[in-house]
């Protein structure tokens, strides 16, 4: 992709570049005024200007390049010649290793290395762009790729990872263009999203030729097979997710509401969108909505029951529900019947986090012949 400056046009329009951004930041506060008044969730205080969402752009941008790279190489993105210096609390990014892709037949290693290339170049894309308005970039962030503890152990591992990167990152565009005022940004915000999406939908593929599980990472997820049903993350109207900044920070932070740092950001991400909201809400698929209690919770007891008894279907149909196990933490022993909503778990290896996922599907079909469902993440903490 070319560096070129993807503000030019605005640039050019203003008599200097201190004009351009105090007309920036005014015209983002008012957009964002009239979009509150619209519904619109954020999930921060006071109004971001378009350098604000860029940069935060940035930061997913700085994870994702990192991931891919060293997975593919054992580099970090500097040590590539990548620039990662800005304002804010400049990080190293720690964890991760090599991952010996072999050879398959959807061509995993081939893709991750086209895929590492492009989002090198979207954060040397963004960053031109930035100086090339007379704003600073944000510094690359402390980042810790082993997180999740998944990633870089073989080709299951790393499309895991990768297919939560990928659907987060088309959400979050799909979310952040809305709140951009200029007509450039919003272009190439589009055209960023295109790739993050055709990054995303290859990445699905895989995963359902190769019949590897996902997990939800809230209640927004739309998994590909097996886990789930549908090769492309869209709803009733075949239109993607969206996820407002909080939303996005809860997941790379860990899974952590009202949070400023933690997951794979371990200092926090830079900029002045930094704070985490609660999860996504669980998605309404057609008249489906699945629920369950708790959804979190600390215990001691080595083991508790779920209750999906909540979840709701505009449909007659009977519910099935499936509990499953979501990456990121320990696996319990899970006893459940597909036609009861109740379930038991048992915490067989020892204290620490449990991340659950509950599907609900009512045996109706969506649009497209699909299975309708619903999801919704599960965070459990055994404390004995």
């Amino acid at each position: 992709m070319s560096n070129s400056n993807l503000l030019q046009s605005i640039i050019e329009a203003a008599p200097d570049r201190r004009s351009f951004l105090n007309k920036i930041a005014l015209a983002s506060a008012a957009a964002v005024a009239m979009d509150k008044g619209a519904g619109i969730a954020f999930g921060q205080s006071g109004a971001p200007t378009d350098v604000d969402i860029i940069n935060f752009a940035l930061n997913l941008e700085y994870l994702e390049a990192e991931f891919y790279t060293v997975a593919t190489s054992g580099l970090t993105i500097d040590q590539m010649g990548i620039g990662v210096t800005g304002s804010g609390t400049a990080g190293a990014t720690t964890g991760g290793a090599k991952v010996n892709f072999g050879t398959n037949s959807v061509k995993t290693g081939e893709i991750a290395n086209q895929i590492a290339a492009d989002e090198r170049a979207h954060v040397q894309f963004i960053r031109t762009a930035l100086t090339g308005a007379g704003a600073t970039p944000v510094a690359r962030p402390a980042i810790n790729l082993n997180a999740l503890g998944i990633g870089f152990g073989g080709v299951t591992d790393f499309l895991q990872l990768a297919r939560a990167f990928e659907d987060v990152g088309v959400t979050a565009y799909a979310g952040a263009a809305p709140l951009l005022t200029s007509k450039a940004l919003i272009g190439y915000a589009a055209r960023i999203a295109q790739a993050e999406a055709a990054h995303a939908a290859n990445i699905r593929l895989q995963i359902a030729i190769l019949g590897i599980q996902t997990a939800a990472l809230d209640g927004i997820d739309i998994l590909p097979p097996p886990s789930g049903t549908k090769y492309f993350p869209v709803d009733g109207n075949s239109l993607t997710a969206t996820r407002s900044v909080g939303q996005v920070l809860y997941i790379v932070y860990g899974n952590k509401a009202n949070a400023t740092s933690g997951g794979f950001f371990p200092a926090g991400v830079n900029g002045t969108l930094n704070t985490s909201t609660a999860a996504g809400t669980p998605m309404v698929s057609n008249g489906l909505t699945a629920s369950i209690t708790p959804q979190t919770m600390t215990t001691s007891q080595a083991s508790i029951s779920l209750d999906a008894s909540a979840s709701t279907s505009s449909s007659s149909a009977a519910l099935t529900y499936l509990v499953m196990v979501a990456p990121g933490g320990l696996v319990p022993a899970i006893l459940q019947t597909p036609n009861s909503p109740r379930s038991t778990i048992q915490f067989v290896n020892g204290a620490g986090v449990y991340n659950l996922v509950l599907t609900v599907m009512d045996g109706t079909k969506n649009s497209d012949g699909t299975p309708n469902t619903s999801s919704i993440p599960v965070t459990l903490t055994y404390k004995p």
